[in-house]
């Protein structure tokens, strides 16, 4: 971490314990390694059942890092002063894209050469008219190049913001925000188009016969609701082991309230994609949730719609859940768990399609992944400041009334 001091009127943050943390960091990654390095075996006894479970556990830390991109920009965009002392968590979280991308590279060699995640994908179905309607689309050279362009735009934009917002630590140079500002709205643009792409290409595209246009929304609302719920995880632990004085109940409110709106506006996405399709009942669209109504799959998309909208909703109304840190920790741990609810429902069906399964080898994959992330996480936290020393909206943020 750097060595510089902030402002007089600001209380200081009290330093991290580096060495405990490094030594943390290197364990969990460790550990992610050879969990992931042992569950590969399982590609060839049940490749089918892991290439499922590692899309699962990737798009439940792609979700994480693109929705605390995603809040970055739109603080920027938003000119929004009140964020600036917590804002670098989720410049953290976002800048762990180079991470995401190498994860990524196992569903890119089963998309070219195991075909058990995208049938689309397999020489069998070349020929088959629904595929080649959409060829100019669904093929395998384009689907690289967009991946590529996706992480690479993810890697540069978070590393962009991230690395101005230190760098401004150092020489106090203001300009540095007016800079980032200005091309934070031209970014969150490119930003949507490739979330949207995205979430075609790796959820819906594992049945190329089906569509849905709430697809993009849908999918980048619950991004951007589970990425808020780990930054206030995170702002919550950083505050309740005073590292981070600067934050209040006044910070902490106003995340409730973004974490309240996003579980509503999710509500309003998933409400909205199943009326559509169940009023147009339309074979080809209406399948996607008959799939996942039959038998234990009924119970868990019931399961899912009470807790991934009713549950946190309810809690989150009251002034006072979101003012006290222990109830607005309960939500948030909620909210995240129940993100990997929902990716279970969207993808594990392809492989469990009589009822509801959860094996120990969906569990190693998550959890490997998530030890590797968490550690890239704590490297990252001690390699700069825990807020902007210097952005000039930061007494704006820590004088905040909600």
């Amino acid at each position: 971490m750097g060595h510089s001091e902030p402002p007089s009127d600001v209380p200081a943050a009290v330093p991290l314990p580096a060495r405990k943390l490094k030594t943390l960091a290197a364990r969990l990654q460790g550990a992610g390694i050879l969990v992931l390095a042992a569950s590969f075996g399982a590609a060839w006894w049940q490749p089918k059942e892991f290439f499922h479970s590692w899309l699962f556990s990737f798009f439940f830390f792609f979700s994480l890092c693109s929705g605390a991109l995603f809040w970055v920009m739109l603080h920027y965009v938003t000119n929004a002063g009140w964020g600036v002392v917590v804002r670098r968590q989720a410049e953290n979280v976002a800048s762990l894209f180079p991470w995401v991308a190498l994860l990524f590279l196992p569903i890119l060699w089963d998309a070219f050469w195991g075909h058990h995640l995208y049938a689309w994908t397999s020489p069998s179905l070349a020929r088959d008219p629904a595929l080649l309607a959409k060829s100019a689309y669904l093929n395998l050279p384009f689907f690289a190049l967009r991946a590529l362009f996706f992480f690479a735009f993810w890697s540069l934009a978070a590393h962009f913001f991230w690395n101005g917002s230190r760098l401004q630590d150092s020489d106090r140079d203001p300009w540095r925000t007016v800079r980032m500002q200005k091309l934070s709205y031209a970014l969150i643009v490119v930003y949507g188009a490739c979330m949207t792409f995205a979430a075609i290409d790796w959820l819906m595209g594992l049945d190329f016969r089906w569509g849905s246009t709430l697809w993009g929304g849908f999918v980048f609302v619950a991004a951007a609701g589970a990425s808020l719920a780990l930054w206030i995880l995170i702002i919550l632990w950083l505050r309740q082991r005073r590292y981070l004085p600067q934050v209040n109940e006044e910070h902490l409110h106003l995340m409730g309230k973004l974490l309240f709106a996003f579980t509503a506006l999710w509500g309003y996405f998933a409400f909205s994609q199943y009326m559509l399709i169940w009023y147009a009942n339309i074979p080809e669209e209406t399948y996607f949730f008959i799939r996942r109504n039959f038998g234990s799959w009924n119970w868990f998309a019931i399961g899912l719609v009470l807790g991934r909208f009713f549950v946190p909703f309810l809690l989150l109304l009251p002034q006072a859940t979101k003012r006290n840190p222990r109830t607005l920790a309960l939500v948030a741990g909620w909210v995240l768990g129940m993100q990997a609810v929902e990716l279970y429902w969207l993808i594990l069906p392809g492989v469990f399609e009589k009822a509801v399964a959860i094996g120990l080898l969906e569990v190693a994959v998550w959890s490997g992944m998530g030890c590797l992330m968490a550690g890239a996480f704590l490297r990252r936290l001690l390699s700069c400041e825990l807020y902007p020393l210097h952005d000039p909206r930061l007494r704006e943020s820590v004088e905040v009334i909600s």
